[in-house]
């Protein structure tokens, strides 16, 4: 009894006969007996064999003939396309369509809904309780009454404790309001203190201050907004951080800062964003300790950052205002309001339409706000 396998080699046909072993004898000796070596099963010759020539293309085939190659192995030549795969790429390409139509022409208000929000906003909170932020605390066993853990510039010494007044200011307000949000803001303006932002120092030394506690209502009402580098964004990137953490803008804005800044934020800043008077408040606190300082101070904002956002109240064209704002982001951080914040949307990018500048000066935004609806 044997077992057959067929081999071909070139144009010839060879059996192979594998014998089956049925003896402990000749399995273990490896040797056949003469009994059991197989005999060829005919000596007459094989008759000759036909073959037909394999064509090497479809195209060398008959009509109505079959490609003799299996389907299994019939190659797709690269210009076949299925239908499948033009419905499916037509269909990618509406999509693609669809998402870049969804966001709408500026000013839209097409509401943005952010994969990474977290929780539910809290839309009971309307008033904004602002503290901007002029240094970065690096940290200390005094809890920022040593100048020596503040970042300060040549000007700036002798303004910690004013600082941290401000902070005791924002906190006080919001303690008493419990509809507010505390908000501290600055970005990271220092190249020399690392990529560490003027508000979040400012909430952490509330925090280790125990000016906000653990688990307390404020503490769930305290935030920060990390990318303004100057007073009007200050205002302005605040209300938009504010609609991001509520999904409302504030019916009511408290800021607290220096005094000698007052007219600038309270009028200017607010009339450049057509904020009701009547809903916007200043808190001011300058540092009396030097009177000297005091009135360099003042002198320095009537002269300078005033004058120029009187004429330039976005802070789109004045060279000096330019630079300030491009010097404080030394990690070139950027924010996001304009698809978070949608109907800000056209005043953030105020400065980069072509209407906004006419013969060289900048002109009053005067689109649609939220707090103008219907005005």
């Amino acid at each position: 009894m044997s077992l057959f396998g067929s081999l071909r080699r070139e144009n010839q046909d060879i059996e192979l006969s594998l014998p089956l072993y049925n003896s402990n004898d000749n399995r273990s000796s490896g040797f056949l007996s003469p009994s059991l070596i197989p005999t060829p099963r005919s000596t007459s010759p094989r008759p000759p064999e036909i073959r037909v020539p394999r064509p090497s293309t479809p195209s060398q085939l008959g009509p109505g003939v079959a490609s003799p190659i299996p389907p299994i192995i019939r190659r797709r030549w690269p210009w076949r396309t299925s239908w499948q795969t033009i419905v499916i790429s037509i269909l990618a390409l509406y999509a693609l369509y669809s998402l870049f139509k969804s966001s709408g022409p500026v000013g839209s208000g097409v509401v943005v809904v952010a994969e990474y929000d977290g929780g539910a906003p809290r839309k009971d909170l309307t008033h904004l309780v602002i503290v901007a932020g002029h240094a970065i605390w690096m940290g200390g066993n005094t809890l920022g009454d040593d100048e020596k853990e503040w970042t300060l510039l040549p000007y700036q010494h002798g303004l910690a404790k004013t600082f941290k007044e401000h902070i005791v200011a924002g906190v006080k307000v919001a303690e008493e309001n419990e509809d507010s949000l505390l908000m501290f803001t600055g970005g990271e303006t220092r190249s020399f203190a690392g990529p560490a932002s003027e508000s979040q120092s400012y909430w952490s030394l509330a925090y280790l201050s125990q000016l906000i506690e653990p688990n307390s209502s404020l503490f769930n009402r305290s935030t920060t907004e990390e990318f303004a580098r100057d007073s009007y964004e200050n205002l302005l990137f605040s209300i938009c951080r504010f609609y991001e953490y509520t999904s409302n803008y504030p019916t009511k804005i408290t800021v607290v800062g220096f005094e000698f800044k007052r007219e600038r934020i309270e009028t200017v800043h607010r009339a450049a964003i057509r904020y009701p008077e009547q809903n916007f408040h200043y808190i001011g606190i300058d540092n009396t300790d030097d009177m000297a300082q005091l009135e360099d101070f003042t002198k320095g904002e009537k002269e300078g950052p005033l004058e120029q956002f009187k004429a330039d109240p976005h802070g789109c064209t004045d060279p000096v205002l330019v630079s300030k704002k491009k010097g404080r982001n030394p990690f070139r951080t950027r924010h996001g309001y304009d698809t978070t914040c949608p109907d800000l949307r056209a005043i953030l990018r105020w400065c980069r339409m072509p209407e906004a500048v006419k013969g060289g000066v900048t002109q009053q935004y005067t689109g649609e706000l939220p707090w103008s609806k219907g005005s």
